[in-house]
């Protein structure tokens, strides 16, 4: 049975390298979004690693620890769209802030039966913002708002 939830990266600094202050950081929420979209964009085409690859710079945790589960998400895909297809869509579903210390962007990828919520956590420690977590779920209760 496919794990509900593979990856949690939030301040995952205890193996490995950390990226330091003088790596890149991204300088607003539109360059996140816009980061991130590029991500989901290299999911739809099934390049899970290069996806992964293309936010490596932005990391504000470990590196090892990232690799690993770009790794372990390379292997949960490829079960993923041998058991439900290839990925149909995806649209950005939520943008949220601790004032301006912390940011997530949630993205839901979508298949013909089934969706999973991406959501990307970012902090900013001083100016700039880091990467500081990647995890996705089928679980998307949270993502529920009340229709007005």
């Amino acid at each position: 049975m496919l794990p509900r939830l593979l990856l949690a990266l939030v301040f995952a600094c205890a193996t490995g390298a950390v990226a330091q202050e003088s790596d890149p950081s991204l300088p607003t929420r539109q360059a996140m979004t816009d980061q991130t979209e590029a991500f989901m964009a290299k999911l739809a085409q099934t390049k899970t690693l290069q996806a992964y690859q293309s936010i490596r710079p932005y990391l504000g945790v470990s590196v090892s620890a990232f690799d690993q589960s770009a790794a372990d998400a390379e292997t949960y895909f490829q079960k993923v769209t041998d058991k439900a297809g290839h990925a149909v869509d995806y649209d950005q579903v939520l943008s949220e802030s601790i004032g301006n210390h912390f940011h997530h962007v949630v993205w839901l990828q979508k298949f013909p039966a089934a969706a999973m919520a991406w959501t990307f956590t970012f902090y900013q420690p001083k100016e700039g913002w880091k990467l500081v977590g990647v995890s996705y779920s089928t679980e998307l209760g949270a993502l529920y708002r009340v229709d007005h």
